[in-house]
């Protein structure tokens, strides 16, 4: 369940927040970290699917087909980001919900119903940072240009969803309290899952934006992903370990942190530099759904 390296994360984020605190970082200075720890944690956990894939099909992976079918899935959910925008960025919300309850779930995945349940707590967890941070999200969903809704209806509505999800949170973990059983191996892991999610909630609530989104994405999610991968690999829970995970994810990284300084690129030369947050919105998204087809075959063993 990783519970120890839940905790040091946690640890950390309470710095981070304690420096912002005391030194009120400003965007820039944020913005700056994030994209550091995306390059160094965010990008490099989503590059080790094809070592995944060998590692799990013990007959042996064909890996000119596997890029193949990775390459035409990213290429098949680019063209619906191009034809049908708001239809992507549903799928995209549905993959992401469903692959970030994975990681943050404490409890048996066994079923359906185990899934459907840590599904609907990273839905509502994704609908809570959106609805909250609407003004931004606003800058990319507005700039697809082809959503029916303009941008005073994007604020009313997340104005509606955000006491929902809150109230929806509180709701599934008082169902969860009479299943526990039924959910977790073990009484305390769901104990665990409430502490875990009232603490992250509150990180979303008052830590700002970029430190929030850098913590999340590019620490916890990150960090908890690379480690399943290391134990999948048995590797050691030492810094050889994690430096060889981390040279094992080095080729398939470079290439992506080249596609992204060549949209970087591309978009500080064009008239409208601020499109560079669509862009690389888009770009992680279309990376997302090959992703989470293989990360998901990922199974760890209750502790």
């Amino acid at each position: 369940m990783q519970i120890k390296l839940r905790l040091y994360l946690i640890l950390f984020a309470f710095l981070l927040f304690l420096i912002d605190t005391v030194f009120v970082l400003n965007n820039s200075t944020q913005i700056s970290f994030l994209i550091i720890v995306l390059i160094l944690f965010g990008v490099p956990h989503g590059a080790l699917d094809l070592y995944i894939d060998q590692h799990l099909n013990k007959s042996g992976s064909n890996q000119k087909l596997f890029l193949l079918k990775y390459i035409a899935n990213i290429i098949g959910y680019a063209l619906v980001w191009y034809f049908f925008p708001i239809a992507a960025l549903i799928i995209f919300i549905l993959i992401t919900a469903y692959h970030f309850g994975e990681i943050d779930w404490l409890g048996k995945t066994e079923n359906f119903i185990h899934k459907l349940a840590y599904s609907i707590i990273g839905l509502l967890w994704i609908l809570l940072l959106l609805s909250k941070n609407i003004h931004f999200a606003l800058q990319i969903f507005i700039r697809m240009e082809r959503s029916a809704f303009n941008e005073t209806q994007w604020v009313g509505l997340a104005q509606q969803i955000y006491p929902i999800t809150l109230i929806g949170l509180a709701a599934i973990y008082f169902i969860l309290f009479f299943f526990k059983a039924y959910f977790f191996s073990n009484n305390k892991y769901y104990y665990y899952l409430i502490l875990q999610q009232a603490i992250l909630i509150s990180f979303a609530l008052y830590m700002p934006l970029w430190l929030c989104f850098a913590f999340y994405f590019g620490f916890w999610h990150s960090l908890l992903s690379f480690d399943k991968i290391r134990i999948t690999f048995s590797m050691p829970n030492d810094f050889n370990g994690w430096k060889n995970l981390l040279i094992k994810a080095a080729p398939f990284s470079i290439m992506a942190w080249f596609g992204f300084v060549y949209i970087t690129f591309l978009t500080l030369n064009s008239k409208d530099a601020s499109g560079i947050f669509t862009l690389l919105f888009i770009s992680l998204s279309v990376l997302a759904l090959p992703h989470l087809q293989i990360f998901t075959k990922i199974k760890l063993k209750p502790d």
